[in-house]
Formats: C-alpha cells, sequence, structure tokens
C-alpha cells in the first residue's frame, strides 16, 4: 500500500499537468433524473462520438502526473468495457485513486466490474458512491426508475461484501439535495447511517441546468442544517479503516465546511484551481476546467467567449499541448481575475487538496 502513496505523491508534484480528471465515460442513462445537470447529452446519446477504448489509452498514456480520476456519466456501469478504462490510468498515467458513482440499477454488473477493477488495480484506492435521493418511491420517482431504491439497497449489500474481500475498496453514498428531497433530508440520512453499509456520506447541492429547473429552490439553511447533521453521524460511527478513507473523508470534510459558507453567502473564499490542477472531458473527448464554468458564462455574460478548451481529438489525444494554446491560457486567467467562484463540492476538495494553507484544517479534520 505504501507505493500507493509514493506513486500518488510523484504525481501530486508533478505539475507538467491537472492531478485530478473528471471523466464522463458514456452519456448512456437508464434513469432520467430531475436534478440531472447532464440531461442534454443524455437525451443526445445515440448522436454522440464517444471515446473508443484504444482513444482512451492513448489520452492516458499522455497524461502524466494524474492521481485521481472520477468517472461519471450517464451511468458508467452501462459502458460494456467499463472496468477495462481505469487500468489504462492506473498503468499509463500512475493514477492511484478512482471514484465512481452510480445510480446502482445494474447490480450484477457493478458487482462484477468493481471486483474486476480492484484487482486489476491492486495497487489503487476505489470508492464507489451509490445515489441515495430518497427512502422507497421518492427515491424511484426523483431519479424516474421505478425499483430503483431496491437496486440501491442490494448494491449495498453486494459491495459490502466486496469491501469485505478487497482492501482497496470503499463504498460511499451521496444525496443532491434539491427542491425534491429537501423536506425528507434528514429521514434520508438517519436511514441511509441504519440500514447500509459505508464508509462516508455526501451531500451535493444541486447545481447546473438541471432537466427541471425548480431542482435548485432549495430553502435557505436547509444544506448546512444537513450537512451538520452528516457530521455527527459520521463522527459517532468512528474513522474508516483505511488511511486512503480517512484522508478522503478529511478533505472532503474541509472543502464541506467551507461549501456550507459558500451556499449560504455566496462569498468568494479560495482561488480556484480548476483548469490547472482539475479538468473535466466528456464522452467525446470535449475538455473544460470545470462543469460550472460555462453556466457562470451564460449567466454573467462575461467577456470570455467559450470555456471550452478543446476536443482532446483535435490535440492528438495530449493534454499538455491543449493546456499549451493561448485560448486556454485565456480561460485560465479568467478564472483568476474575475475570482470565479461556486459550489462545486469536487472543484472545492481540489482547491483545498493544492492550497497549503488550508492544510492545517485537513490535518484538524484527519485527527478529529
Amino acid at each position: 500500500m505504501a507505493s500507493r502513496y509514493v506513486t500518488a505523491l510523484r504525481g501530486y508534484l508533478d505539475r507538467r499537468t491537472p492531478g485530478y480528471l473528471i471523466f464522463f465515460v458514456t452519456p448512456y442513462c437508464n434513469c432520467r433524473c430531475k436534478m440531472c445537470f447532464n440531461a442534454e447529452a443524455i437525451a443526445n446519446a445515440q448522436n454522440r462520438r464517444i471515446l473508443r477504448l484504444d482513444e482512451i489509452e492513448t489520452f492516458a498514456r499522455n497524461f502524466p502526473g494524474l492521481h485521481h480520476v472520477n468517472f461519471s456519466g450517464g451511468e458508467p456501469f452501462l459502458r460494456a468495457d467499463f472496468d477495462a478504462i481505469p487500468p489504462l490510468f492506473y498503468e499509463h498515467s500512475g493514477a492511484r485513486f478512482f471514484t465512481c458513482a452510480t445510480n446502482s440499477s445494474m447490480p450484477e454488473s457493478v458487482e462484477r466490474m468493481v471486483a474486476s477493477i480492484c484487482r486489476r488495480c491492486p495497487d489503487a484506492w476505489l470508492r464507489i458512491t451509490q445515489s441515495l435521493d430518497g427512502i422507497g418511491p421518492l427515491h424511484d420517482e426523483i431519479r424516474g426508475r421505478l425499483g430503483l431504491f431496491e437496486c440501491v439497497m442490494e448494491v449495498n449489500r453486494r459491495l459490502d461484501a466486496l469491501r469485505r474481500q478487497l482492501s482497496n475498496l470503499s463504498v460511499g453514498v451521496s444525496m443532491v439535495l434539491s427542491k425534491f428531497n429537501q423536506e425528507h433530508a434528514r429521514e434520508i440520512v438517519e436511514y441511509a447511517f441504519d440500514k447500509m453499509a459505508f464508509s462516508d456520506f455526501g451531500v451535493l447541492y444541486v447545481r447546473g441546468e438541471t432537466q427541471d429547473p425548480a431542482a435548485h429552490d432549495v430553502q435557505p439553511g436547509t444544506y448546512t442544517d444537513v450537512q451538520q447533521l452528516v457530521t455527527h453521524k459520521i463522527s459517532a460511527a468512528g474513522a474508516p479503516r483505511s488511511f486512503s478513507g480517512r484522508l478522503f473523508r478529511a478533505i472532503n470534510r474541509t472543502a464541506t465546511q467551507m461549501l456550507e459558507q459558500a451556499v449560504e453567502t455566496g462569498a468568494y473564499l479560495t482561488p480556484c484551481l480548476a483548469g490547472r490542477r482539475m479538468v473535466v472531458m466528456d464522452d467525446e473527448g470535449n475538455v473544460e476546467p470545470c462543469e460550472m464554468l460555462r453556466i457562470l458564462l451564460r449567466e454573467k455574460k462575461g467577456r470570455l467567449n467559450d470555456a471550452s478548451f478543446g476536443n482532446i481529438r483535435d490535440y492528438k489525444y495530449d493534454i499538455r499541448a491543449m493546456l499549451a494554446t493561448p485560448h486556454a491560457r485565456e480561460i485560465l486567467d479568467y478564472i483568476v481575475k474575475t475570482k470565479c467562484h461556486c459550489t462545486f463540492e469536487c472543484a472545492m476538495a481540489v482547491n483545498v487538496l493544492y492550497t497549503p494553507r488550508l492544510w492545517g484544517r485537513v490535518a484538524k479534520n484527519l485527527l478529529s
């Protein structure tokens, strides 16, 4: 396990490229969530030019210093070759931390692919996050799929059994706080801690251009109230068994503490490192600093015309070549000069990880 941290540290210190990648591996999804921010891509999935496995391998070979890959979609486990993708970044990019969210709709596929990834990447830490937005029918209604709640519970049982066999597997649960579940949020948290097995629970604040715009109508104070309940529950449950799990929890707890303030006040708290230390790539190879900048540009009508770095296919799958262009530098300068900020959890976690003045908070949360 020690080599995991040595490899990850090497990637962290390699500033030629961002260290954190969010990769939307597929636009296909078998749910139609009311608070989904990727609904347009999902609706047009059949018309998209999805990156092939060989293209992803070339991209991974050209992406040194990558320590963490966060896989998203669509539903990642709908991609038949998904379990072959993390090993490419493991072998060629040096990535040793993988995160993947799932709607839990396919218990057998999730179990099989998770086991495959863990065994093919023995020195990596894999965290699977199950989505839970309600109890019983409420979850199914919000996610637009009948019977999904029962699948969530089944996947949780299967992953818990796998976790006992595979030391490099961690299970998390996350809830997207929106108008549709805010009145039941505390009940959902209580249920999860009572009935499910996991090492961490995340509350995500609804963001982006959602399938149902009403999703954003969250009552002031609700996010902070729910986060405080989660913090209490996590503290009572005790620390995760692995150092990777404890470190992940400490970083995300620090980010959450800052996001509580950002959600309630809209305050600018720290320079955003999106584009420098983190990038987002969709299923077609389009790369952006984050998921939010293009939306913020439309809302603010800023002087920056385009939030996309371009398509990785046009740069021979080389992230360094893409980020060296004048257009890329223009985007990065815009983020700094305008003090761009939002409530995107992954971006805030990256800011925490790469901002030395925040490490004291991380250490405090690690030891608490």
